[in-house]
């Protein structure tokens, strides 16, 4: 089904519109050898560009809007990140600084704005350092589609204070200024197309020039992300250009970014992409197909005009992302990383509920017929013979658990088939069927939807702007003591003693769940999630 959407790609909006709504919408990761001693008055840390101020609450220090990388405008735009200019007076360092510009299409994910000078990072360190040996580092990938979202939508607090780790969180570019291929822009001699990841290690690499300075071990870095963020941690895990940047990574509902689908998957070759870039210059009055147009557009003019393309995908670009993310888990050609991957039960519940809450009305049999049209072509029938309505309580359960199955739960087990014969691999699905929501009600049991663990990671997580407020009771409240404690232990294998390997002619994973934990053989997994039949009509 690869590379069927013709040249002009310009009317090819429906498609477009059917992506941002199904596919792996990021909705719907000191210079001494010690810690430094903390002052009980406002915190000073000197960078490797300058002296940057933060402040302290009761939990932790709090280091807000650090410049990683250069401002990507003008003519750098469309260029890889570079150093941001040194400074001698500490910035503002105590307040959340500019989000990328976005789109305010994804609902409770964004808000539409931004500003191009958006490449900051926030830092977040213990209250207390303890023994004061080098603390663990936990960098955060947010999700959104590749589109939407920002780093400090996330509140680290539960993390760094019960987990003692220092949480980093960082801004990347999103959309047509992060994810684009155009002939004119890539001839230029730079690397090209994955400008957004890029981002993220150049964000990597400032954390393992600076962290120190913050009491961090740069040696002991987990990478971890979200949906559109656990792409991306399985594109760092893939891409040379993170090679010894990070020797952990968490990928939480990330399976997309195998799937060899031209929409719906994660990637795109890099023809398929230029095309795209051909057909956004044209509809953005680029009919020169000129760089120069192109970096002379306002950021207005780009965010008007993106809606109608698709632009969340890693680019195959041969040099950042060198080969498709599925060959080289199977030939074994990825950073060989300590490695935890796993999903919720019911993520598809969450995309099923997007155009009920835009539109008013339950999802009716005819529109199930033409999901799965739009999602598998001529392999409609077979889906859904595979999920017949008359399985489920309405045809939008019936879409949410195609949605699962194709998008999540079986990619992942691929990727820990995979990536198992080559490193260490701990497997999981979040089970917690009476997760609260911060989307509006539908007219079917949300269950653990899609993004409803982060609740459980992140204190007091709603969706980024305009969610509902989340609370955990009780039981929860312990649920999500015990994923913290996982999630920040990922270099501490005597913590994991109950987590099983992903190994063995029988593997097992953790299902995180209520009223407790407990493994899950990889069979029956894969008998809930239809893996067979997915397997057998060539997903990857």
């Amino acid at each position: 089904m690869r590379n069927k959407r013709p040249g002009n790609l310009a009317a090819s909006r429906a498609p477009a519109r059917m992506a941002r709504l199904f596919v792996a919408v990021g909705l719907c990761v000191q210079l001494t050898t010690g810690p430094v001693a903390w002052a009980q008055t406002t915190p000073v840390v000197d960078v490797d560009s300058g002296p940057v101020r933060g402040i302290n609450d009761a939990k932790m220090k709090s280091f807000l809007g650090i410049p990683y990388a250069a401002p990507p405008v003008g003519d750098l735009r469309w260029r890889p990140p570079q150093a941001p200019k040194p400074w001698s007076k500490p910035p503002e360092a105590s307040k959340v600084t500019n989000e990328c510009p976005q789109n305010g299409d994804l609902g409770v994910f964004a808000s539409a704005g931004g500003n191009e000078d958006c490449l900051y990072l926030n830092v977040y360190v213990p209250r207390s350092t303890g023994d004061r040996r080098s603390l663990p580092v936990f960098v955060w990938i947010h999700g959104g589609n590749l589109t939407v979202g920002r780093g400090a939508d996330y509140d680290p607090r539960k993390l760094v204070a019960d987990g003692n780790v220092i949480v980093v969180t960082i801004n990347y570019r999103l959309g047509v200024l992060g994810f684009f291929s155009h002939p004119k822009i890539d001839g230029e001699g730079h690397p090209f197309a994955n400008y957004g990841q890029m981002d993220q290690t150049f964000a990597l690499d400032w954390v393992q020039r600076n962290i120190r300075k913050f009491g961090g071990d740069p040696d002991n870095v987990t990478i971890a992300g979200e949906s559109s963020g656990g792409t991306s941690v399985l594109a760092q895990i893939i891409s040379p250009w993170a090679a010894g940047k990070f020797q952990h990574a968490i990928i939480m509902s990330g399976g997309a970014e195998i799937i060899r689908h031209p929409y719906f998957g994660a990637t795109r070759p890099v023809d398929y992409a230029r095309k795209i870039g051909s057909g956004f210059a044209n509809a953005s009055g680029c009919s020169d197909q000129s760089a120069a147009c192109l970096r002379g557009l306002s950021v207005a003019q780009i965010l008007a005009h993106q809606k109608d393309y698709i632009v969340n995908q890693t680019i195959i670009d041969g040099d950042f992302m060198p080969m498709q993310p599925s060959d080289a888990l199977r030939d074994g050609k990825f950073n060989h990383v300590t490695i935890v991957n796993g999903t919720t039960s019911n993520e598809g519940t969450f995309f099923a509920a997007l155009p009920e809450n835009s539109t008013g009305k339950a999802m009716t049999e005819e529109g199930y017929s033409a999901g799965l049209g739009a999602f598998f072509g001529d392999k409609s029938e077979l889906v859904a013979r595979e999920y017949p309505i008359a399985d489920y309580q309405s045809p939008s359960e019936a879409y949410a658990a195609v949605a699962t199955d194709y998008l999540f739960s079986c990619p992942a087990l691929m990727i820990d088939k995979w990536a198992s014969e080559k490193t260490t691999v701990h497997a999981y699905e979040f089970n917690d069927r009476t997760a609260p929501s911060y989307i509006p009600p539908t007219t079917y049991p949300l269950g653990a939807a899609h993004t409803f663990e982060l609740s459980y990671i992140f204190s007091g997580f709603h969706g980024g702007k305009l969610g509902y407020a989340v609370k955990l009771n009780s039981f929860q409240k312990k649920l999500s003591d015990e994923m913290v404690h996982f999630w920040t232990s990922a270099s501490n294998t005597a913590q994991w003693a109950d987590w099983p390997r992903f190994e063995g002619a029988q593997p097992s994973l953790m299902q995180f769940m209520l009223p407790e934990n407990h493994r899950l053989p990889v069979t029956e997994f894969a008998k809930r999630h239809h893996c067979d039949f997915w397997d057998s009509i060539g997903i990857y």
